[in-house]
């Protein structure tokens, strides 16, 4: 008998199902929520866990599933990151577009954080050594579940009771309210968006009506002096912190220190165009490059009390349009005469950075020439911006050498000015940090968010050619600003300070009741403030949210 006739059945197409490596993602991001590197979205997430759950058949449809996936998956990472989103990238392309390759892939490379890479490779070598004994997608789901539902059996948090107000103490004029609101004491409680909202708003309206105080004109008989503002790049308190420079001998060489001055940005173009209008109020960013207002461009004031304008860069201020805009938008008129000095570093962006101290002597070459004229000199300097090298180096050079060189620089120009016959008022105003040392928020050298560590940078005043003043240095320990900067300047030429040996007033009288500024910083597409004792941030102008940094 012959054997019936069997036709082969075509195989049936493999299902594919399960989270398999997926679980590895979403461990990860558990982890990195948890320890406040993340803030996950929960309903995204899930409905993310469904659509990897989805079973798919055959090799090619798994493929594309696949594919689709890890493109849905990345996107929804880096929204849950504080990295930079499209926006900022886009708010800050013209900027961008200026790096070198070079200092791009450092950048990129200097950005991975190998300690989480290495936790990573944990967290994949659990998992293959778990799978084959534990549902690991079951664990994985069960988390998220539980992450989902846990808020609504929280407790709700305790109200708490504010001390009853006595009508006498009951604030009064706007600056009283927004102080009140602004540096309350912390505590657990997070205060609603709107709330912070609406502070901000009253902020920025009570701002717009500020105005320094400058004599409306100079006497006769007043003694001459110049003034020197040095605005330098990425210098804040926190990176001389964490360089061990906070104690450099310059330091203690300034007769005035500014302990919370606020710059109020974390980027070159807001902060030197918050410094050069700085004569007013603090505005919005997006007011910085509004109309021009005439009252509050510093060096135009001074200007018209007979202060002639002078500029001195060691870079060509053609990048980001750096001295086109201090033109366009605060009315800088000084002329620049951009010279050959001996080379210091390469930029970030393969510009050459002029030998500080070079640029500093050169002051003496020029303002020596004019005597007994009143000066106001605007330097701006670079050379601690983050990506710079050394002349014929490939690798950017550290900060904490950079830093150290350029404050012996300046620690050297102060010598040689002492030396020298001229009464100068040396200002020193650094535009933001370098964020040499990040946060849970930001990696080092990004300056996306205006954080605190990177806007409270260390203002300085020296006054050259006062011989007898008291050695010991007077803080300025309250909340500050561009306004109350400008305001002391006011003091100074008011008071004819430079008229005696010992100053015409004690130090204190200057410093004494300077406006105030509550700290407030914004980018184009990030902002911080302090409220009520905590620090918020509202990025792409979204809501405003603990800074959890």
């Amino acid at each position: 008998m012959s054997a019936p006739n069997v036709q082969p059945s075509k195989a049936e197409p493999k299902t594919y199902f399960g989270l398999g490596l997926w679980n590895v993602y979403f461990i990860g991001k558990f982890a990195l929520a948890y320890t406040g590197y993340l803030r996950l979205d929960l309903l995204l997430n899930a409905a993310f866990f469904l659509f990897v759950l989805i079973p798919v058949k055959g090799k090619w449809l798994h493929r594309l599933h696949a594919l689709v996936a890890l493109v849905l998956g990345i996107s929804l990472l880096w929204s849950e990151s504080w990295l930079p989103g499209p926006q900022s990238i886009l708010a800050n392309q013209s900027g961008i577009t200026g790096f070198s390759v070079n200092y791009v892939v450092q950048l990129a490379w200097d950005f991975i954080n190998f300690r989480m890479v290495g936790w990573g490779f944990v967290i994949l070598l659990v998992y293959y050594l778990l799978r084959d004994f534990v549902r690991v997608t079951t664990i994985t789901a069960l988390y998220l579940v539980f992450l989902i539902v846990q808020p609504f059996f929280m407790a709700p948090a305790p109200v708490r009771t504010q001390p009853a107000v006595v009508a006498e103490a009951t604030p009064k004029t706007p600056d009283e309210i927004l102080k009140q609101a602004s540096t309350g004491t912390t505590t657990d409680a997070v205060v609603p968006p709107e709330e912070v909202e609406t502070w901000y708003k009253t902020f920025l309206d009570y701002e717009k009506e500020r105005v320094a105080q400058l004599p409306a004109g100079i006497g006769a008989k007043d003694t001459p002096f110049d003034i020197i503002l040095l605005n330098i790049c990425s210098l804040s308190n926190d990176d001389l912190e964490a360089s061990n420079l906070q104690d450099h001998r310059v330091f203690s060489r300034f007769n005035i220190k500014f302990d919370k001055f606020n710059s109020a940005t974390s980027y070159s173009g807001p902060a030197a165009l918050r410094l050069l209008t700085g004569a007013c109020g603090q505005p919005s960013h997006d007011a910085l490059y509004d109309s021009r207002r005439p009252d509050c461009e510093i060096m135009n004031r001074l200007d018209s009390l007979g202060f002639k304008q002078h500029l001195f860069l060691d870079h060509s201020g053609a990048y980001d349009n750096y001295l086109n805009t201090m033109r366009t938008q605060a009315g800088l008129t000084a002329t620049f005469e951009q010279r050959k000095f001996p080379l210091k570093y390469m930029s970030f962006n393969n510009e050459e950075i002029a030998d500080t101290l070079s640029v500093l002597r050169h002051w003496n070459r020029v303002v020596t020439r004019d005597k007994d004229v009143r000066s106001v000199s605007l330097f701006n300097f670079i050379a601690l911006h983050d990506g710079n090298r050394l002349p014929l180096h490939s690798r950017w050079e550290a900060f904490e050498p950079r830093a150290k060189a350029f404050l012996d620089s300046l620690n050297t120009f102060i010598n040689e000015l002492e030396k020298g016959k001229r009464k100068v008022l040396l200002v020193v105003v650094p535009e933001h940090g370098a964020a040499v040392r990040g946060d849970r928020i930001q990696t080092p050298r990004l300056r996306d968010i205006p954080s605190r560590r990177i806007t409270q940078v260390p203002v300085l005043v020296k006054f050259i050619g006062v011989d007898d003043l008291p050695k010991n240095q007077i803080h300025v320990t309250t909340n500050t600003s561009y306004l109350g900067l400008s305001t002391l300047i006011g003091r100074v030429i008011e008071t004819n300070f430079f008229s005696k040996k010992a100053g015409a007033v004690p130090l204190e009288a200057l410093v004494q009741d300077l406006p105030t500024t509550h700290m407030v910083s914004e980018n184009g597409q990030a902002a911080v403030l302090e409220y009520k004792g905590r620090d918020y941030m509202k990025l792409n102008r979204g809501k405003w949210e603990p800074y959890g940094g």
